[in-house]
């Protein structure tokens, strides 16, 4: 296997500074590429482990930066502030990931195809992202902090779109599942939800703990099944020969 490298690059939106990762192997021919939207801990060990997957599957792949600067959270207790915040800047999200697609496209000469992929907190800004009217190849969310459109948001999305849920997510309970799926339907999007029975919000968090009882448990089967449907969504939607 061949080594992953990782570099830092800098983008930019408005006044503000972002830093995002890019991975791939030194003879690397990518065959997609993927902007991934870690969860709240940002650009941490599980956001480089679900974008090292992807490269091996022949991606190239990004991880934005959630906050700016390449600031990425540590500490438990700053989860309700950092969420917070970022559902309060949710046309801000969509602006600061326009840009790192944007970047992504520069440097891939527009001649790949790609995905958007959102993980819990991230995937709330993958979502609206493709709102906006977003022109990429795919959207996809997992285990995520669901939330329907704002009042200011479209419901159309231009692109597919894969959802990927625990039907024991507290964070996102099957009641705004729900009403997300009927939004969906009412837009005339073109989506598939796939749910997972007795899994809990980010299930493939291995620091999540096996505690049914806490709002983050890690499911390693859900997980495993997640990973291989976001694989198959990606080289169902890519253009060019199979991976």
């Amino acid at each position: 296997m061949q080594q992953i490298s990782e570099t830092s690059l800098k983008y930019q939106e408005g006044d503000k500074q972002f830093i995002k990762l890019l991975l791939g192997t030194k003879d690397l021919v990518a065959k997609a590429a993927v902007v991934l939207l870690p969860d709240w801990r940002g650009q941490s060990d599980l956001a480089r482990e679900h974008a090292r997957y992807f490269v091996q599957q022949g991606c190239l792949v990004v991880i934005a930066d959630l906050y700016g600067d390449g600031y990425s959270p540590s500490d438990p207790s700053q989860v309700k502030t950092m969420v917070k915040g970022l559902l309060d800047h949710r046309s801000e999200g969509i602006k600061a990931l326009d840009a790192c697609v944007k970047a992504m496209k520069m440097r891939t000469g527009g001649e790949l195809s790609i995905f958007c992929l959102g993980y819990s907190a991230g995937g709330m800004f993958v979502l609206d992202y493709g709102r906006s009217g977003a022109t990429v190849a795919g959207i996809i969310v997992c285990s995520r902090l669901l939330k329907t459109a704002g009042p200011d948001m479209h419901t159309r999305i231009m692109a597919p779109v894969l959802l990927l849920q625990g039907t024991q997510d507290v964070v996102s309970p099957m009641n705004v599942v729900a009403a997300l799926i009927q939004e969906m339907d009412e837009a005339g999007n073109n989506f598939r939800l796939e749910l997972y029975g007795q899994t809990h919000h980010e299930f493939d968090n291995k620091d999540a703990g096996t505690d049914p009882s806490a709002h983050l448990v890690c499911s390693p089967h859900a997980a495993r099944h997640a990973r291989q449907a976001i694989a198959d969504f990606i080289l169902e939607h890519r253009e060019g020969p199979s991976i």
